[in-house]
């Protein structure tokens, strides 16, 4: 890290999750400007102002600026393409007042469904370290920072590290959408009427498998490795409320909320209702898919 300033140690209580061997192999940082010096006129530049009001600020050293959330409800984030980590180490130092209610939030998968929440306490310009397990399978992960109260939260650095030696277990998460990274000895994690299915260390919540057949006698297949499989993809054959990528899934020629995930900063452009596979490989190169469903 690059500030190490602090009148004691402190470790965040690391509720139901746990923590272990902090800081132990750490492999680089996840999220880009964990020191908040990169601004574009009155916002950050790598981290998305949601909610409130931010303003750059001294910090302990009164010529390096941190992020001072300025309003009840003030929350920042930024999204990542990390599917990687087994174990996240979390490094903050701040200024930050009881009153603040300053909480961090991870969203695995980034599907708009908090997994994990920890309180950020009351500090002054200490380091403050934590460490969660990671799920066995997810793809990206989107961060949050909210001040929930009213008093006086300055944040100088909030460094997000892949890392190793996490015993704790990971959070629990079911319900995963068609095209979200699940892993099939970790039980039943998909939603229903899905399946995980593909290759250990790639599956996917997939409308069918080996082992679970197509109800309308289509052909299990995918467009695409990070594609989940489907019956008949691009026959028309899915009826409303069947999981779809694309129009051409559905009868109703319609599918509603279905979104591509890049894979990585190779990642080209991505039209979902334009050809995919093998018909254009050169569309949505490096994309994962988020399901959505037939109208």
């Amino acid at each position: 890290m690059k500030r190490r300033v602090g009148k004691r140690a402190a470790i965040w209580v690391a509720l139901a999750l746990g923590f272990a061997s902090l800081g132990d192999d750490c492999d680089g940082d996840i999220v880009q400007d964990p020191t908040f010096r990169d601004w574009c006129g009155d916002t950050l530049c790598q981290w998305k102002l949601d909610a409130g009001h931010i303003a750059p600020v001294p910090t302990w050293n009164v010529d390096d600026l941190g992020v001072s959330f300025l309003d009840q409800g003030t929350q920042i984030s930024q999204a990542t393409t990390e599917s990687g980590a087994t174990c996240i180490l979390f490094t903050s130092v701040a200024n930050i007042d009881p009153a603040a209610d300053m909480t961090i939030g991870v969203d695995f998968n980034s599907d708009g469904s908090i997994d994990y929440t920890a309180a950020l306490g009351s500090t002054q310009w200490e380091s403050v370290q934590t460490e969660i397990t990671a799920p066995a399978a997810y793809q990206g992960i989107t961060f949050f920072l909210t001040k929930g109260g009213t008093g006086t939260a300055i944040l100088a650095e909030m460094r997000i590290q892949s890392s190793s030696g996490c015993t704790a277990q990971p959070p629990s998460i079911t319900g995963l959408a068609f095209g979200e990274k699940c892993e099939a000895d970790a039980g039943d994690t998909c939603a229903t009427g899905l399946t995980c299915f593909g290759v250990s260390g790639d599956q996917l919540c997939s409308q069918c498998s080996d082992a679970v057949s197509c109800a309308n006698g289509a052909v299990c297949s995918t467009r695409s490795v990070f594609f989940p499989s489907q019956c008949g993809p691009g026959q028309g054959l899915g009826a409303s409320g069947d999981p779809c990528l694309v129009g051409t899934d559905c009868m109703s020629g319609t599918c509603k909320g279905a979104m591509p995930v890049a894979l990585g900063e190779e990642a080209g452009p991505c039209d979902l209702d334009a050809a995919l596979g093998d018909a254009d490989p050169s569309n949505c190169q490096w994309y994962a898919a988020r399901g959505g469903t037939c109208d």
